[in-house]
């Protein structure tokens, strides 16, 4: 099984909106679930999710010079260093096994 490339939150800025929507429907990045411009002091900023290597081929986008692509974090690997914390058994895998945690106790 192939690993999955790391994804990358970028913030993108452009100096208007129009600017950002050409810059958003010539690179179609995955902007999540409630993607929301807001107007900063450099102009209109969204947050947008990429793949690792389709980085470097959005800076060279054609309406890449109309914006401002900050990396922000690497989004894979913050999972990977949360996933650590997490058990790998079922905690309630015997019968007899008492539930433990912050819920109410039934």
């Amino acid at each position: 099984m192939s690993e999955e490339p790391d994804v990358i939150r970028c913030h993108v800025v452009a100096e208007n909106a129009e600017a950002l929507r050409e810059f958003l429907r010539e690179t179609q990045p995955d902007v999540g679930c409630r993607a929301v411009a807001r107007d900063t002091q450099g102009g209109f900023g969204l947050d947008i999710y990429l793949p690792q290597e389709k980085i470097d081929p959005v800076r060279s986008a054609r309406s890449a010079p109309l914006v401002n692509i900050i990396e922000i974090e690497n989004v894979t690997e913050n999972w990977r260093n949360l996933k650590e914390d997490i058990g790998g058994g079922d905690r309630f895998a015997s019968r007899d096994a008492v539930p433990h945690g912050l819920g109410r106790k039934e």
